[in-house]
């Protein structure tokens, strides 16, 4: 009887460290693998990382060299040049080269430019830009002997007198705008947003709508993955109908109408500036929404040893998009409608990211016809005081090359020397001009540029 007390007491034990151990396999299993999570968290799961690697890298170097030039004058040189493989366009193209050469001071609102248009080594056009304090000017030597300018205070004024009307309202002053600041948002209002609306978007999708496929094959860069693939598909009236709750939401979402408020108050759209012309907006939007037509749309993300590979939107019957993430990031874009003016474009994006370096490269080709390449290269450092800038936008198409180079520097200086200043001997002030008068000088302006125009023509 002890042996067989014993002995089930050895079983029991067995059982419990048996139990123990599937559990515990069982919890790592689905903390750690993809094996009892649901297609709806696994989309997701793999959604958000490629949200993740989309993700922009905040540019250190222009960063602080931003800063700096909030505080710090600065002088610029700049030029711009153009070739061609074709002998015969390239024989004028070479011979044309833009140059500007300006001076900043930010903290006194002063900026000065002279920019030139010169055709085998003689001066076509001339024009130089100078913003003294309020007053924003414009000359060139061959179509008036002074400055003309415009006062940044009451444009609307100006407008009327001008006899230009809009269809938005002119503001009487125009405030220089920080987009930087515009774009960012706290840690506190992107998670705000993030969880409301997201709860939003999930909350009306079934789970009847996300599928998976196993061993699904994504060629990227010319190596052939299988992989797993997550899809969610979305019918035209789900999507609708999931819009009409995001803005219902956003009638009642008091911290995010406040903040588009204020960022539409810092872009001088008044009529959004507020929350009650934002729900107005939000009403117009709601009251024409059955006359948007959505399309059946899917997304489907490619999952490739716990990482995203490639995702998908696929808009039924009309175009596909496919985006790869890595060190290199794609995007393909399929276009089947039958009037489509191309049917395949593929753009590349490279960039390189560093507090003395910053490189972009992007390559748009269409079709295996046409190729646009734009590569910017940026070196130095708000530290150095200098900072040298290379762009080139190459266009290649039927065999030949078309290169445009833009090569400049910037250099930051304790003072600005030999600057012009505007008054009242040099400068032209439309503001303070009568109507009469300034439709007089307008017209005279107009006419000369035309004859400058035509005789400048004729000899390029």
């Amino acid at each position: 009887m002890y042996y067989g007390r014993k002995k089930g007491i050895i079983i029991a034990i067995i059982l419990v460290v048996i139990i123990l151990i599937v559990g515990i396999v069982g919890t790592c299993l689905y903390m750690f693998t993809d094996l009892f999570k649901s297609n709806e968290k696994l989309f997701w799961k793999y959604m958000s990382k490629e949200a993740e690697n989309l993700r922009i890298t905040p540019n250190l170097q222009m960063e602080e060299i931003e800063k700096k030039k909030q505080q710090t004058p600065y002088i610029t040189n700049g030029k711009v040049e153009f070739s061609s493989t074709n002998d015969e366009v390239n024989n004028n193209l070479q011979k044309i080269k833009l140059t500007s050469d300006g001076k900043i001071d930010k903290t006194n609102n002063y900026a000065y430019s002279e920019n030139k248009l010169e055709y085998s080594n003689s001066t076509i056009f001339n024009l130089k830009y100078l913003q003294d304090g309020d007053i924003y000017a414009l000359k060139s030597d061959e179509i008036v002997n002074a400055y003309v300018g415009v006062r940044n205070k009451n444009l609307k004024v100006l407008m009327q007198k001008l006899g230009i009307t809009a269809t938005f309202d002119i503001p009487d002053e125009i405030i220089p705008i920080d987009y930087s600041s515009i774009c960012k948002l706290t840690e506190e209002e992107e998670k705000h947003i993030k969880e409301t609306y997201a709860n939003v978007i999930m909350q009306n999708i079934t789970k009847d709508c996300y599928s998976r496929q196993t061993e699904a094959v994504v060629e990227k860069d010319g190596v052939s993955y299988t992989t797993t693939s997550y899809r969610l598909d979305l019918s035209s009236d789900l999507i609708s109908n999931i819009v009409l709750n995001i803005l219902n939401t956003l009638k009642t979402d008091s911290v995010t109408l406040n903040l588009i408020a204020s960022k539409a108050s810092e872009l001088g759209i008044e009529k959004y500036a507020t929350v009650d012309g934002i729900n107005k907006g939000i009403d117009n939007i709601i009251d024409n929404l059955e006359n948007i037509n959505f399309v059946d749309t899917s997304f489907v993300v490619y999952a490739y040893k716990g990482e995203t590979i490639a995702t998908e939107i696929l808009l039924k019957n009309t175009s596909k998009i496919t985006i790869y993430t890595d060190n290199l990031f794609e995007i393909k874009y399929e276009d089947f409608k039958e009037e489509a003016e191309f049917d395949v474009m593929n753009i590349e994006i490279t960039s390189n990211n560093t507090t003395t370096q910053y490189s972009l490269n992007i390559k748009v080709n269409v079709d295996d016809e046409t190729e646009v390449e734009l590569d910017i290269n940026n070196i130095g450092s708000a530290t150095d005081g200098t900072l040298n800038t290379n762009i080139t936008a190459t266009v290649m198409q039927n065999s030949e090359t078309y290169e445009v180079i833009y090569t400049g520097t910037t250099e930051f200086v304790d003072e600005l020397e030999n600057i012009e200043k505007l008054n009242e001997t040099n400068c032209a002030i439309l503001n303070d001009y009568s109507q009469q008068d300034l439709n007089t000088l307008m017209q005279a302006i107009m006419n000369q540029i035309i004859t400058v125009f035509n005789q400048k023509a004729q000899m390029i």
